[in-house]
């Protein structure tokens, strides 16, 4: 079970930043891009403006999804951070005078 945990979110990031920087490409571009009527013709790498705002809103919500996802398989940390709930910890290992090494180098008196 920890190692699908741990594929969800390695999954969730590598799609998160991807499509987050693949919006990042895309709205440079459509800011670059003319404006207008007429404007849904202009084309960049081979692409036109109305693909490109397509594939802007496109990714902009799947890496919202993304992130959303992220956050599921991460909510323990994120409560930690915020101070909500203490870490796990193992328990203690009380030691007893019997196992217990006296000395300065381990040594019995």
């Amino acid at each position: 079970m920890a190692n699908i945990i741990l594929l969800v979110r390695r999954i969730t990031v590598i799609l998160f930043v991807s499509l987050g920087f693949l919006t990042l490409i895309s709205g440079l571009l459509l800011e670059t891009m003319p404006r207008g009527p007429g404007s849904g013709y202009a084309t960049a790498l081979g692409l036109s403006k109305n693909l490109w705002t397509d594939i802007h809103v496109y990714a902009g919500f799947a890496a919202a999804g993304a992130a959303i996802v992220h956050v599921y398989a991460n909510y323990r940390g994120l409560l930690y951070h915020l101070g909500l709930i203490r870490p796990r910890h193992r328990p203690r290992v009380v030691k007893t005078a019997s196992t217990q090494k006296t000395g300065s180098r381990g040594k019995s008196s």
